[in-house]
């Protein structure tokens, strides 16, 4: 594998799909999404998609491979999606405060 620099397109979707993980993240960190390419069968490119949070210590690697970097895009994020649900679903909530007039 080696790392593979995408078109402006490219990058754009990329960025755009990443975009949609931030309400997610707004608790947790910061995201990395690293693009790899790999020579595939008949010269065809394979690629790997792969969303890292940040900080380090939630050890959260999403990788998604596919023959089209879009699709290998949609499946990483759906994946990311997914496990970042879960991770900010299990964290406590604040509780509601309710105002001292309604209180009597």
């Amino acid at each position: 594998m080696k790392f593979y620099t995408p078109s402006a397109e490219e990058r754009a979707f990329l960025f755009q799909e990443a975009q949609e993980l931030e309400p997610l993240m707004k608790d947790l960190g910061s995201l990395s999404v690293m693009v790899e390419e790999r020579p595939g069968r008949k010269n065809q490119s394979r690629f790997r998609v792969t969303f890292v949070v940040a900080p380090e210590s939630m050890k959260m690697r999403v990788r998604a491979e596919d023959g089209n970097l879009f699709d290998a895009t949609i499946a990483a994020k759906a994946e990311a999606k997914r496990q970042l649900n879960a991770i900010v679903n299990s964290l406590p909530q604040e509780p509601v405060k309710i105002p001292p007039e309604f209180l009597h």
